[in-house]
């Protein structure tokens, strides 16, 4: 896995999910469009798109990665259900909502 982290973007060569620095430091990121997050938690945030990039966007629930996406998801204020189910659309299904 790879973000790469510039001043104002985060990418991932394995999500089309990205990261956006806005004029007053924060991030919003293609799966939680509207929420400003800190730079921690786009980290966050990527890093769960890029696990379920890798995983096809299915985490069967026997899968070690819950654990993960419970407790990264816990740090952006969802559950890791409902963080799944987010970052699985993609950035252009998050547009058309």
């Amino acid at each position: 896995m790879a973000i790469r982290i510039a001043d104002h973007t985060m990418t991932s060569d394995r999500t089309r999910h990205t990261a956006q620095a806005d004029a007053d430091g924060g991030w919003e990121v293609t799966w939680l469009p509207g929420r400003v997050l800190t730079h921690s938690q786009a980290v966050t945030a990527m890093t769960i798109a890029e696990v379920l990039a890798t995983h096809d966007g299915a985490l069967h629930c026997d899968n070690p990665m819950w654990l993960h996406i419970d407790q990264w998801a816990a740090e952006l204020g969802i559950s890791g259900p409902n963080a799944v189910a987010r970052a699985s659309l993609s950035p252009e299904d998050h547009r058309a909502l």
